[in-house]
């Protein structure tokens, strides 16, 4: 499959009607303020950026700049500029994480049964997240004004944070299940849990995993 043609095959295998739903929640639909671009397009530039693999916002918003056929998949007219970075994370907020996750979870039921997302296999790993927090004075080890958060190790040194225990379907490399614990949590605490979900999400068909 070529690369442009990747973003076309996933979202048409999936029922945008419903998601609209979901999203159109989070916008008034009347009365005074600008009206918003439009909710789905800024989706699917961000199913795009995963679908990609684009590491950040500013990358995807250059990618639209130049690639026309990315723009259409988007819903950006021609005279229009592309979505800005900070667009994509008002989205994010303003649907908030329950929403996010409900959209989510029906997004990768309809892969799996167009065939996009495998789930046969999967692979685990986890990636450190800093906290926004400086060290307890009194507790070296966990966080100040998050004590939740915990110092662990992020690469070659050890950073005060979180580590986010990730379960990628091997085919198509988009996430079915996630676990977020203090960073000084050994990944084998959370693998069988991890593999668990993976299962749940995609209906019992998970056979194998990859550290």
């Amino acid at each position: 499959m070529e690369e442009s043609e990747c973003p076309r095959v996933v979202l048409s295998r999936l029922d945008l009607d419903d998601i609209e739903e979901v999203v159109g929640e989070a916008y008034h639909k009347a009365g005074a303020g600008r009206p918003p671009r439009k909710p789905m397009g800024i989706f699917k530039a961000l199913i795009i950026k995963r679908v990609r693999q684009i590491p950040n916002d500013r990358e995807l918003y250059r990618r639209l700049w130049k690639d026309p056929d990315l723009r259409e998949v988007c819903d950006i007219e021609e005279e229009q500029k592309p979505y800005h970075p900070s667009q994509l994370t008002r989205f994010r907020n303003r649907v908030g994480t329950e929403r996010l996750e409900r959209i989510m979870a029906r997004m990768l039921k309809e892969l799996l049964k167009g065939g996009v997302v495998d789930g046969e296999t999967v692979v685990m790993d986890a990636t450190f997240v800093k906290a926004y927090s400086e060290r307890d004075p009194h507790q070296n080890s966990r966080g100040g004004s998050d004590p939740e958060a915990r110092v662990g190790r992020n690469g070659k040194t050890y950073d005060l944070g979180y580590k986010l225990h990730v379960a990628v379907d091997a085919k198509s490399e988009l996430p079915l299940a996630v676990i977020a614990a203090p960073a000084n949590e050994n990944e084998k605490k959370h693998a069988s849990r991890l593999f668990d979900e993976a299962l749940k999400t995609t209906g019992e068909k998970t056979k194998s995993a990859r550290a």
